[in-house]
């Protein structure tokens, strides 16, 4: 069953390494979601057998220094992506609302 779920997990962590402006054949050959993928299964299990991309990425952050150098690498580009795209909800006000 979970050997089902590995392809997914492995494309989902890809494409969480490479963000939004990589491009689809970079998918094949990056390390750092090799390397994700492995540090994933040893370091967060439960979170890995979640299925669930953003429990993964959270454990990974979480145990950071416990992870391989290239995810390590990998872990610290997504950690300041999250960590601006909070800043940047902390920042932007709420849609106003009108009563109809």
């Amino acid at each position: 069953m979970i050997t089902a779920r590995l392809p997914r997990l492995a494309f989902t962590l890809a494409l969480a390494a490479v963000g939004a402006g990589g491009a689809v054949p970079a998918l094949a050959a990056d390390p750092g979601k090799r390397a994700c993928i492995q540090d994933a299964h040893r370091l967060c299990q439960p979170e890995f057998n979640s299925m669930r991309r953003s429990r993964v990425e959270a454990c990974l952050i979480a145990k950071i220094d416990q992870t391989s150098a290239i995810c390590h690498s990998t872990m610290l580009q997504i950690k300041i992506q999250r960590e601006a795209a909070d800043r940047l909800r902390a920042t932007t006000p709420a849609p106003v609302r009108r009563a109809h």
